[in-house]
């Protein structure tokens, strides 16, 4: 059984406020975008201990384990005490995290899937902040594997307003725009006349893109407005993408052509 106060180099009578500071203390020499790949292990190791004691009711069936275990008790089993209490939101959100870190994606999404049929459901409150970013971003990547790109997209847009208001993920940021703009980048189901695409697309060209990308975004944006009969909200986007990057491919003609046609 893992000694998870060892792993926080602490003792088992250590407060909750302890347990954060050990966990924020250690996590920023080992979170991969410090060290790499090559921290993940011991990182998702600290991230593991922390949930599991900051938890109260989590904590007092561990530590009520660890005692049993001294006096040659059972193995205590944090997965099977999490779905012993799957029916508890707290617990739930704890489950699909855990499953997400021990590569248990089908059971994660599966989860995720059950409790948003029950109504609301969301990680967020059950999560501190950086948290919720990193099991948000694992369940995106999940639900992107199986090709549900729109429930990919609006998880992956969670963690991109979080970001922009207060950076946390810092350059590795960008693998979450590109997930993004790639998810536009090819049709979507159910979407009527590109209504959705144009949608996503509108919103996504407010985030923080280098102009490059950004232009292409728009450039993209406006042939679909286009194809939806929206031609002067199409030109708006091909003037906008032509102002970030003047040289890409096509975009010169098209503004001569449209200026020639008295816009712009």
């Amino acid at each position: 059984m893992k000694n998870y106060y060892a792993v926080l180099g602490l003792e088992p009578e250590c407060s909750a406020d302890q347990v954060r500071r050990a966990y924020r203390s250690r996590a920023k020499t080992l979170h991969p975008d410090r060290v790499g790949l090559q921290g993940t292990a011991r990182f998702l190791a600290l991230k593991e201990a922390c949930e599991i004691l900051i938890s109260p009711s989590t904590r007092e069936a561990y530590d009520r384990t660890l005692r049993s275990l001294r006096k040659g008790g059972n193995q205590w089993d944090y997965r099977d005490f999490l779905r012993g209490r799957k029916n508890h939101p707290e617990s739930l959100a704890r489950l699909i995290c855990f499953d997400l870190l021990h590569d248990r994606d089908d059971e994660a999404v599966e989860l995720f899937e059950e409790s948003c049929r029950g109504g609301i459901f969301s990680l967020r409150p059950h999560l501190d902040r950086e948290d919720f970013m990193d099991y948000s971003f694992l369940l995106a990547e999940a639900y992107l594997e199986r090709e549900a790109a729109v429930k990919g997209y609006r998880l992956l847009r969670g963690i991109a307003d979080l970001e922009e208001e207060h950076p946390y993920f810092k350059h590795f940021y960008v693998e979450v725009l590109e997930h993004l703009a790639d998810i536009v980048r090819r049709p979507l189901p159910d979407d009527q006349n590109g209504a959705l695409r144009i949608a996503f697309l509108t919103d996504l060209v407010k985030l923080s893109y280098p102009a490059g990308e950004e232009a292409r975004l728009r450039k993209l944006l406006s042939e679909l407005l286009s194809a939806a009969g929206e031609y002067e909200a199409a030109a708006a986007e091909v003037f906008k993408a032509f102002r970030l990057a003047p040289n890409l491919p096509g975009l010169a003609e098209t503004v001569k052509l449209l200026r020639e046609m008295g816009l712009g």
